[in-house]
């Protein structure tokens, strides 16, 4: 009877295990879609949705090393954006766009220089 015990204790703990397992699996498996559309969105110039996916998907991912190489790519779109709209000569729409970048990366000190010198330059 003791044998038949353990066997069933034993034989939980393994369906326990695989059920975690299971479930790791298929929370990597979201976080793979959900960096995968956030790429798309960048790709097709919808840096908004993006940013509110990415800003949506930053709970779940902290520790993911993921979040912040897609973080900069955003910031990078983000930045070429605004240099586009400099270019089209709409400030505006510049320094939205360069806002953006900044708040994304707000440790990085040469983005924050680099708006505020394209900026100034816009605006001379």
């Amino acid at each position: 009877m003791k044998s038949f015990a353990f066997r069933s204790a034993v034989i939980s703990l393994v369906l326990c295990i695989l059920a975690a397992c299971q479930s790791t699996q298929s929370s990597t498996d979201a976080l793979a879609q959900a960096f995968a559309q956030i790429e798309q969105n960048i790709a097709e110039d919808r840096l908004d949705n993006a940013r509110d996916q990415l800003a949506a998907l930053e709970p779940r991912a902290r520790q993911d090393e993921r979040l912040p190489q897609f973080r900069r790519q955003l910031a990078d779109a983000y930045m070429l954006q605004g240099r586009e709209a400099l270019q089209r000569g709409d400030l505006n729409a510049a320094a939205k766009a360069l806002s953006q970048a900044r708040s994304l990366l707000p440790d990085a000190p040469a983005l924050s220089n680099d708006v505020r010198q394209t900026l100034e330059q816009a605006r001379q």
